[in-house]
């Protein structure tokens, strides 16, 4: 279209001109325009076919498919694009580009790989600035060559097929796939199919072929199937490509297996028969009466598996029948119990009809391979328990009464062996209001409680379980129910239904405070009516009915404001009144409403820490916080006395943790008693005197002496110095002796006192024998002190 508009404005243009020559430059500018855009003729080549290379043929050598000339003179270079460049290639004279350029072949192509039968790329040509003067579609078509064998799919060389199917029964179709064009002139991709010569394994009887193929693979029956003889039919399949017919091409063989399977043409047998059986009466429900048994000559589990069905003498579905087929060995079948069996009532013998089939087969329906057995089931009688007849049973009493007797009678019956077997009565029920006689007569033994929680309180109606046991050597027991109506006495006041407890704001929004719920455990006619009034002289409150509703009572307050600080709860005693009916008495009781008053804020909600009990109930919050600090300081207190002692108890053990091999004395030394057991009145200070310097007495020394110290010479102290100065004194001298004991073991004492029995005081020879001291002690300080206790321990020495 855009040529011939070119063509059409470029005849416009020049008769305008030759009509107005004196506009000659404007026409002229015109024209150039037309001549530039007008269409130049196409240019284009015709498709290239090219044939596929194969492996037979030799090594490939590049070669010319296509020359291509493009006749703009401006033309100086030519290029391909989109061309895959290992296998095509242009080339042309740089010097001389008008002579055109050549697309050149470089490898073998090979159709059959993916996207390899055909190729598009385009031939452009530039100017010296590398413009694009033109480009040319090329098409590049590889043709088919027969260079490729048929394949089979695996997946298509398996099937299967039943036994007894009728000739011309398609089986399975085998698929065998070519690379090559089916649609070529030779038809190289297009596959056909025959039967190998070879004969199928295992061989057909006479040398008869069971199968037959059709050229386009579809495998049918052609002859007898008998899956005893020949499980597994194997078929060798042949493809070959090209027309039929045809002298030259590529084949290919495969084995198809193809499975026989197993038809049901074999009926069930039954096996141990006859079938009878015997069951007690008393047999559970579900259990298990009979197991027949039956097999089947077939193969498959469909045709073999064998299930059951009672056809005839189980009109009442007393019995059920339980399959289970099996594929090897006899299937089973069992006859279940599916109603209680009556041994009194009911048949004492059962003709069952039994049919086996195979339910899963094709023709499972067809009678021909079906099979029918007779069960007899023989029912045997059981001691069962009583039957209670002439039921229901009901009687009537009126609470609170004196005994009745003969309030209901109760009969039970028992048929087993005869009806030869005595019945005897019992109670079931545990509130021992009642007692049942020999007869069966039911009588009451005191009063009753209509309101107990075991009678029902919507239509009053106690029931009252009773037994009938017989004399069987293992006794059977029935139960029955009596429904005992008792009749309402007024015996119950009116009562709160539900807590009455409720909280309000100490400035209650409204004078509404609460809705009491009353009942009456009574009937209705000892109830409601309700006359209820407020025993409270405070003025604060108000008793008002609701609307619709007999059972409650409103409880408004007179009062716009409460002082929480001076009471903050308030018990309200009410006096309920019952209804009741003459002649019964009106019953009253007094019950208390709690209404607890608490601060509220600004959305009604409570706030009830500072909440005081009722006035002069209790003690003031002042009064008891202090009680309660006062017993937090007491506690204080004696949690520090008994942490200080334990503590000086633990100080004390600490002192006698030594080590096990650490034995040593430990020597209180208090220097001087007195006069002995003969003299306490003075003391011998010559006792306590130093030792006068080299007096041939050795000087005990408990540790060697450090370096070269020299012993301090002690000064003699005088008899009558004060005992205390004398005592200091002797202190200090040995803090200044450096030849002294360790001050842990400066305990030396050797002397009591003139006239004592006692002698020495020292603790390595005191007492007069080592029994004398009891070291029992030593065994409470812990095995730390095991050591000593066995050394000092009780008992004579061996």
């Amino acid at each position: 279209m855009r040529g011939v508009g070119s063509a059409i404005t470029l005849v416009i243009v020049i008769s305008l001109q030759i009509i107005l020559p004196s506009e000659g430059k404007f026409f002229n500018k015109l024209i150039n325009q037309a001549k530039r855009n007008r269409v130049k003729r196409s240019w284009s080549y015709p498709v290239i076919s090219i044939p596929e290379t194969t492996d037979r043929d030799p090594p490939f050598v590049r070669k010319n498919i296509l020359d291509i000339t493009n006749d703009n003179p401006n033309v100086k270079t030519y290029e391909l694009q989109n061309e895959d460049p290992t296998k095509f290639a242009i080339e042309f004279s740089a010097v001389d580009p008008s002579a055109g350029a050549s697309i050149w072949q470089l490898v073998g192509l090979d159709r059959d790989v993916p996207g390899g039968d055909k190729y598009i790329f385009y031939a452009v040509v530039r100017d010296a600035a590398g413009n694009e003067l033109d480009r040319v579609t090329l098409e590049v078509v590889v043709t088919d060559r027969n260079d490729n064998k048929p394949i089979f799919d695996i997946s298509t060389l398996q099937g299967s097929v039943q036994e007894g199917v009728s000739p011309g029964t398609p089986v399975m179709t085998v698929v065998a796939n070519d690379a090559d064009d089916p649609k070529s002139l030779d038809q190289n991709g297009k596959v056909n199919y025959v039967l190998g010569p070879e004969e199928e394994v295992p061989p057909a009887p006479g040398g008869r072929r069971r199968f037959a193929i059709s050229p386009t693979g579809v495998i049918t029956v052609v002859g007898d199937l008998d899956i005893e003889t020949a499980p597994t039919v194997n078929v060798v399949i042949i493809a070959k490509d090209g027309f039929i017919g045809a002298s030259s091409g590529w084949s290919a063989s495969a084995t198809a297996t193809i499975q026989i399977r197993d038809a049901n043409d074999n009926k069930p047998v039954f096996q141990n028969t006859p079938y009878n059986a015997k069951q007690g009466e008393l047999l559970p429900l579900r259990s298990t009466v009979f197991t027949v048994f039956a097999t089947d000559a077939d193969i498959d589990l469909e045709n073999k598996g064998v299930s059951f069905e009672i056809v005839a003498g189980n009109d009442d579905n007393t019995f059920i029948v339980q399959s289970y087929p099996r594929g090897s060995g006899p299937s089973t079948g069992d006859i279940i119990l599916n109603k209680k069996l009556d041994y009194e009532n009911g048949p004492k013998q059962y003709t069952l009809l039994v049919k086996a089939f195979n339910a899963q087969a094709s023709n499972s329906g067809v009678q021909q391979f079906q099979a029918t057995e007779t069960v007899i089931v023989n029912v045997l009688d059981e001691n069962e328990p009583p039957v209670f007849i002439n039921q229901p049973y009901a009687g009537n009493i009126v609470e609170n009464d004196v005994p009745k007797p003969n309030i209901a009678f109760v009969r039970a019956q028992d048929y087993d062996f005869g009806g030869n077997q005595t019945v005897t009565y019992g109670m079931v029920s545990t509130e021992g209001w009642f007692t049942i006689a020999a007869d069966g007569a039911i009588s009451s033994v005191g009063p009753v409680d209509r309101e107990h929680p075991s009678v029902n309180q919507t239509n009053s109606v106690y029931t009252l379980v009773v037994s009938a046991i017989d004399n069987y050597r293992v006794k059977a027991t029935a139960t029955a129910n009596v429904a005992i109506t008792i009749g309402d006495k007024n015996d119950n006041a009116p009562e709160p239904d539900g807590p009455w407890t409720v909280t309000i704001c100490e400035k209650p929004p409204t004078p509404f405070v609460t809705n009491i719920k009353i009942k009456d455990l009574d009937e209705p006619q000892n109830g409601p009516p309700f006359s209820v009034s407020l025993n409270d002289n405070s003025g604060l409150w108000v008793l008002e009915s609701v609307s619709g509703d007999p059972m409650s009572r409103s409880i408004n307050t007179l009062t716009k404001s409460f002082d929480v600080a001076q009471q903050s709860k308030y018990e309200v005693p009410i006096i309920m009144s019952d209804g009741a009916t003459p002649p019964e008495p009106k019953l009253t009781s007094t019950n208390t409403l709690v209404i607890n008053i608490c601060r509220c804020n600004d959305n009604g909600e409570f706030n009830c820490e500072k909440m005081v009990p009722v006035a002069g109930a209790g003690f003031p919050v002042a009064v008891l916080i202090a009680i309660i600090a006062a017993i937090l300081i007491l506690l204080i207190i004696v949690l520090a006395v008994v942490a200080y002692r334990r503590r000086q108890q633990a100080g004390l053990e600490k002192e006698v943790l030594l080590d096990d091999d650490d034995v040593r004395e430990n020597l209180q030394a208090y220097h001087d008693e007195g006069g002995g057991e003969e003299d306490n009145d003075g003391y011998d200070i010559s006792a306590l005197q130093a030792q006068p310097p080299n007096t041939g007495k050795p000087k005990v020394v408990d540790v060697q002496p450090l370096g070269g110290a020299q012993p301090e010479i002690r000064r003699p102290i005088q008899p009558d110095t004060d005992i205390g100065n004398y005592i200091g004194d002797a202190k200090q001298q040995a803090d200044n002796d450096p030849t002294a004991p360790p001050f842990d073991s400066l305990l030396v004492f050797d002397y009591e006192g003139q006239g004592s029995d006692a002698g020495s005081l020292s603790s390595l020879n005191s007492g007069t024998t080592d029994a004398s001291q009891d070291y029992d002690y030593l065994n409470n300080w812990g095995p730390r002190f095991k050591k000593l206790a066995d050394m000092y321990g009780g008992g004579e020495s061996d």
